[in-house]
């Protein structure tokens, strides 16, 4: 029986960060990630399978990541576990001294009558079965997307650029319901639809209609929708299978039971990425957010700190920086949303900006971008960003969370000392975050008054 020092089940984003940081820090240890998977995906990338990519092959993630480090790749499937060994499902066993799972997250199908017939596919992260996804809508005209949030948006625009007649479904008011306030969700369905996609919004897909084979689907409202392919674009749900069989605690929604090294109730299991369980940034609470970055920087995390604690971490939760694109436009977020502090009953203000992001803004490349700040009434600091515009907006997501991240206020923005150039950002008079900042100023000095 072969024994490893680390082994670690799982090769998505997780797996791979973490094989990278435990070589990097244990350069002497041995590893070994086991995935049952031939081909491993780059998550963020599926959807543009579609169209903006030629074939899955494009959006693989290299096995060279883990050999170049020296670890084994391992492709088989842990189904037992027992003392401080493995069996797999060819028959083989290993043995480990320190574990780490990594088995992701599995898409929810909703309980829709006929949910299970030919023609219905999830976003699943495989590659024998997007391949076939792919070549099967290649043969269909009618697409119905079932749900729309991040995922379910991004598909549609990818279809919707192959050529192809999409309806997207959303049981909620809104596109990117639990991610963005009202008027990003707006914006969102605006460019979908004027690319010709068909919006639906506050309706639940009740049954899916054809025998074997999808023909239709009906909505709550008894409307029938054509549809020779859905795609269900749901959620996702933690991967707790294995952790439960090995008898660690889980929660069923929620995930593997961790503390804020990622480490379970067992002292040399670890668990991470989208099958462990999250935490809320602000109020602690269970997060159902699962992004590729959370599950990198816990890789990271858990790969310096597997044999003794390297890396010294504050429990902060999870902040959900999110960005995406649109037909031309990009959206992002980070932190809270106005919904969110409604919910959580904060005293709040608003700080807006509208504004190009080159100067002048006829220069080519130039798009108008809106951002949206929230500040804490009493404390000026900043808990929350959503933008749209150009795709600077990728970038400026992330300069929000570090800034919501370290706590600062409207008057730090206000004074910050930023680089601007034509070609590559706003004008230095008219910089969205700064402008945004003195609008919530201004709306806090406008307060105090009354």
């Amino acid at each position: 029986m072969q024994k490893y020092d680390v082994i670690i089940i799982g090769g998505g984003a997780a797996g791979v960060t973490c094989v990278i940081s435990a070589h990097t820090i244990y350069p002497d240890k041995t590893i070994a990630l086991i995935r049952k998977e031939k081909v491993a995906l780059i998550p963020c990338g599926i959807p543009y399978i579609i169209h903006s990519l030629n074939s899955v092959e494009e959006n693989i993630l290299p096995d060279e990541l883990i050999t170049k480090t020296g670890a084994d790749l391992i492709i088989d499937e842990v189904i037992e576990k027992e003392e401080k060994t493995l069996k797999l499902k060819s028959g083989k066993e290993v043995g480990y001294d320190k574990l780490v799972i990594a088995t992701g997250s599995v898409p929810l199908l909703p309980p829709i009558q006929g949910i299970t017939k030919e023609g219905i596919f999830s976003v699943k992260k495989d590659y024998e079965y997007l391949s076939q996804m792919k070549k099967y809508a290649e043969k269909c005209q009618d697409i119905v997307i079932i749900g729309g949030g991040y995922i379910g948006v991004e598909m549609a625009d990818e279809f919707i650029k192959n050529g192809k007649k999409v309806t997207m479904v959303e049981m909620l008011d809104r596109l990117l319901p639990t991610t963005m306030d009202r008027e990003f969700g707006n914006k969102a369905q605006e460019i979908l639809e004027s690319q010709g996609v068909e919006v639906i919004v506050g309706q639940r897909v009740n049954a899916i209609q054809g025998d074997k084979k999808v023909t239709g689907v009906v909505l709550d409202n008894k409307k029938e929708i054509k549809a020779d392919m859905v795609l269900v674009s749901a959620g996702a749900r933690p991967n707790v299978t294995l952790a439960s069989g090995f008898g660690l605690a889980v929660h069923p929604r929620n995930g593997i039971w961790v503390n804020e090294y990622l480490r379970t109730f067992d002292k040399d299991i670890f668990a991470i990425g989208d099958c462990a369980a999250k935490y809320d940034f602000f109020t602690g609470n269970f997060s159902n957010i699962m992004l590729a970055s959370t599950a990198m920087a816990e890789g990271r995390l858990v790969g310096s700190n597997l044999f003794e604690i390297k890396v010294m971490r504050k429990f902060i939760g999870v902040l959900g920086s999110f960005s995406t694109k649109i037909g031309n436009t990009a959206f992002g977020t980070s932190g809270l949303t106005e919904e969110k502090a409604k919910e959580m009953n904060m005293d709040y203000i608003v700080g807006t900006a509208t504004t190009t992001d080159r100067h002048p803004g006829k220069l080519p490349g130039a798009s108008k971008l809106f951002l949206k700040l929230i500040f804490s009434r009493y404390s000026h600091t900043l808990l929350g960003a959503q933008i749209y515009g150009g795709d600077s907006v990728g970038e400026m997501v992330n300069m929000f969370s570090v800034m919501i991240l370290n706590k600062m206020t409207d008057m730090d923005i206000d004074n910050l000392q930023i680089g601007t150039h034509p070609l590559l950002s706003a004008s230095p008079i008219a910089y969205p975050a700064i402008n945004a900042s003195v609008d919530a100023i201004k709306k806090w000095y406008e307060y105090r008054k009354k």
